[in-house]
């Protein structure tokens, strides 16, 4: 018991000693220290500033076609022209007015994860996330509808390849119709045969059998043909490839708690001293004995 206490108490030593060293050395050199914690700070403190007339909005966005890396590809791009401020390129490409295409200060698409889209080589269809600045909230929703067009039409590949496969889903569903239309035929056929006397058959009858199980066949799939275009009518009437499943409905300031930044400056500024005042300086004064 003893042996624990005497340690404890020379770990509690060591660590004020430490402390004592730690303000000691501050002292000899607070002129360095101070300009460190600025260093630290004040950056910190104006771009929180410069931020607190940003809003960040974010929004899913559900996908038949195509995978998430190509979507997060287009999105780094689009972003790029945004950092650079080509406000004529995005106003062209977002097919959008000049004004909501300035608002936009930042675009990224980010997994449900989080991680960053073109990073992302899955090949499921899980939706992905796109996250939008702008310095005027007003303009979410335009530049919401503006993005999503540019990635689903945003060249002349994406573009035709929309027009061939709608015109792949007419020429599946004309042809699911004809089918749909001779199945029915026959079912009326099969009623009318129905009307006329049929003899007697046993349970064990094999010809009754296989009739019962072409029917059932044909019924099967019937239903399957039905569902089929179903799908491809609902794709008719929503030919869009991207479907937005939440919108960018709630916005907030980009500015974050002052007390926070100055937390993580005062934390980097001393990372600064300590290299300094730690290592520099006594390497410059360093003499070989």
């Amino acid at each position: 018991m003893s042996l624990q206490n005497e340690a404890s108490g020379n770990i509690y030593y060591k660590f004020i000693r430490f402390l004592h060293n730690v303000l000691l050395n501050i002292r000899q050199h607070i002129g360095l220290f101070i300009i460190c914690m600025i260093l630290g700070i004040t950056p910190l403190l104006l771009k929180n500033y410069s931020d607190s007339d940003l809003y960040k909005a974010n929004f899913t966005v559900a996908y038949d076609e195509l995978f998430r890396k190509i979507y997060g590809d287009r999105l780094a791009k689009l972003n790029t022209l945004v950092q650079h401020e080509q406000t004529q390129t995005l106003k062209n490409i977002l097919a959008t007015d000049e004004k909501t295409a300035r608002s936009l200060k930042n675009v990224t698409g980010k997994n449900i994860l989080g991680d960053d889209l073109s990073k992302d080589l899955n090949t499921d269809h899980i939706p992905f996330v796109v996250e939008i600045v702008t310095d005027d909230s007003s303009k979410i929703i335009p530049l919401q509808n503006a993005i999503v067009h540019f990635l689903e039409t945003g060249d002349d590949f994406m573009t035709r390849r929309m027009e061939v496969k709608m015109l792949e889903n007419k020429e599946e569903l004309d042809y699911i119709n004809k089918q749909l239309s001779t199945i029915d035929t026959v079912y009326k056929k099969s009623g009318s045969a129905e009307l006329l006397p049929v003899p007697q058959a046993k349970p064990s009858d094999n010809s009754t059998t296989s009739e019962q199980q072409a029917d059932n066949s044909l019924i099967e799939f019937s239903y399957t043909l039905y569902k089929r275009k179903q799908e491809l009518m609902r794709k008719q009437r929503m030919p869009q490839n991207l479907l937005i499943i939440d919108d960018a409905i709630v916005s907030v300031q980009k500015k974050r708690s002052t007390l926070i930044m100055i937390v993580a400056g005062s934390v980097i500024g001393f990372i600064f001293y300590a290299l300094i005042a730690g290592i520099i300086l006594p390497a410059i004064r360093f003499k070989e004995r």
